[in-house]
Parts: C-alpha cells; structure tokens; sequence
C-alpha cells in the first residue's frame, strides 16, 4: 500500500513533534508524513513542491491564519485533503473551517481518537470528488 502522504501546518514545534510521532507510530505504513510547516506562508511553498495528499492545519497561526491559508490550498491542490486540527474547537470554527474549503475538522484534544479516521475520509471523499463524471466531461471542454 503506497502511504497517504501528509503535510503539517502548525506554528507550534513542540505539537508538530507530537503529531508526527502520533502519526508514525500509529499511521504505520497507511501514512507517510512528508513535510512539517511552521506556518501559512511556508505551508504554501511546501505544499505547490510537495504535492500531498493531506494538509493537517491550524487555526491559530500568526503569518496566515488557518481560514485564510485554506481557501488558497484548496485552489491551488483541489484534489488533496485538508483537515483543521485545532484547539479552537467551537461550531463557529468547525462551520468557518467548512465553509472555506476544509474537508474535516479535529480538536487537538480528540487527536488520538479522531485524527486518523478522517484523514482516511478526506482522502476517500477527494477521490470521490475528482472522479465524478460532470468533473471529468468539465476538464475535456
């Protein structure tokens, strides 16, 4: 199985420490974690030279914040998974996170419970997504 390969965006080092080991110990082959991003502005760089699969993004960045970052990840890799992972863990994010192009959101508090279950949604639902038909007749016009 090729792993499902992951970017990081978390201005916080300590937690993108954590996560990546989560990620590895518990992702095990299904997983491949191939970039960590200090913030926005270098999560758009990586993610154009990356090309991953998912991007795992905080809210709560000081350069580019999470709702702003997304919207210009989603146009610039349609196909990959974004899921927030955040403490700002409200209805208002979870909605604001959706709304702008988030395929899921994870509190940073359920991580161990939550995290890997929706990567593996987002991947599947972004293949759903670039494999229907009215997208395929669209890219042939």
């Amino acid at each position: 199985m090729i792993p499902i390969t992951i970017l990081l965006v978390d201005d916080n080092p300590t937690f993108l420490k954590v996560a990546v080991d989560f990620l590895m110990e518990h992702g095990r082959k299904e997983i491949g974690v191939i970039g960590q991003a200090g913030g926005g502005y270098e999560a758009l760089s990586m993610a154009e030279n990356l090309q991953p699969q998912v991007i795992l993004v905080d809210l709560a960045m000081p350069d580019l914040p999470g709702l702003s970052l997304i919207p210009r990840l989603r146009k610039m890799l349609p196909e990959a998974g974004i899921i927030v992972l955040s403490m700002l863990d409200t209805k208002r994010y979870r909605e604001a996170a959706i709304s702008v192009g988030a395929d899921g959101f994870v509190s940073k508090a359920d991580m161990f419970a939550h995290l890997i279950p929706a990567i593996v949604r987002a991947v599947q639902s972004r293949r759903r997504e670039t494999n229907r038909p009215d997208r395929e007749a669209s890219r042939d016009e």
